[in-house]
C-alpha cells in the first residue's frame, strides 16, 4: 500500500501467516524422531517461513500504525451473503480432516472436493465428479504410490493394494 491508499489493513490479513507459523512450529516439533535429513529440511523450511512471516508482521504493524486496523466478524467471515458459505467450507475442512483416519486420503479428498464444488455452485454434476475423481486419484498416485507417504489407508487404498 502506498501513502495515498485509503485501504486499511485488516486483522483478517493475519490468518494465513499466523497459521503458517503455527504449522511450521508443529512440523519442526513433530519430526524429532525422523531421520536427520527430514529434521534439517523441516528446520530450514520452518526458519525460512518464520523469516518471511516476520517481515510480513513488521510490515503489517507499520501499515497498521499509519492507516488503522479494522476488527470485526464481517472482516473474518465476509459479508452475510458469502459468510455462511465460508463457515460451511471451514466445517467441510474440519469434517474432512476428522474423516481421513476412517476414509483414507483418496476417498476423503474425493468427498471433500465434491462437497466443496457443490457449495461453490459448480455445474454440471459430471464435471464435479470427474474433476474430484481426477484430483483424488492424482493425489493418490503422487503421494502414496510415487512418494510412499504413509497416509491413513481407507477403502480405496486397501482395494488398490491388492492390484499394486
Amino acid at each position: 500500500m502506498d501513502g495515498d491508499s485509503k485501504e486499511r489493513v485488516r486483522l483478517v490479513d493475519l490468518i494465513i501467516p499466523v497459521s503458517a507459523v503455527v504449522y511450521a512450529i508443529y512440523y519442526v516439533v513433530s519430526v524429532r524422531d525422523f531421520p536427520f535429513q527430514a529434521q534439517i529440511t523441516g528446520l530450514l523450511l520452518g526458519s525460512l517461513l518464520g523469516l518471511l512471516c516476520t517481515v510480513f508482521f513488521i510490515r503489517f504493524v507499520w501499515q497498521a500504525r499509519r492507516s488503522g486496523i479494522r476488527i470485526g466478524w464481517i472482516d473474518l467471515i465476509g459479508e452475510p451473503s458469502i459468510g455462511l458459505k465460508r463457515l460451511i467450507f471451514a466445517g467441510l475442512i474440519l469434517l474432512s480432516i476428522s474423516a481421513v483416519p476412517w476414509g483414507g486420503f483418496t476417498l476423503t479428498t474425493f468427498v471433500f472436493l465434491v462437497a466443496s464444488f457443490h457449495l461453490l455452485g459448480v455445474r454440471p454434476l459430471t464435471r464435479v465428479l470427474v474433476t474430484a475423481a481426477t484430483a483424488a486419484i492424482a493425489g493418490w498416485l503422487f503421494f502414496i504410490v510415487l512418494l510412499g507417504a504413509r497416509f491413513p489407508r481407507g477403502p480405496f487404498e486397501l482395494l488398490m493394494s491388492y492390484w499394486i
